[in-house]
């Protein structure tokens, strides 16, 4: 069994398309090709949860804050991208 889940079909999406720190993307985008191409990493979702690990990758965002790991390994998403359907990479510089 796999131990990869939804954030690291996500992070897969932004290394494929070298999204790196201040880059941004479509939260559809990123679903509809997450959802597609989850069995390349063992997962196997729906696509609602791949949003629902957006919303949690968000820095600040109430899931990020309740059930973001310890380690940080969700914060992914810059706080600006609260609300918003484009998401942009937290760039620690800034």
């Amino acid at each position: 069994m796999s131990s990869n889940g939804a954030r690291e079909v996500i992070l897969a999406y932004l290394s494929t398309f070298v999204i790196g720190p201040g880059g941004q993307a479509s939260r559809n985008e990123i679903r509809d090709w997450c959802f597609t191409n989850q069995h390349r990493y063992g997962v196997r979702v729906d696509s609602n949860t791949f949003k629902q690990q957006m919303g949690k990758m968000i820095i600040g965002n109430a899931k990020n804050v309740n059930e973001g790991h310890d380690e940080c390994l969700d914060n992914v998403f810059s706080s600006s991208s609260k609300g918003n359907s484009i998401l942009t990479v937290h760039d620690p510089k800034l």
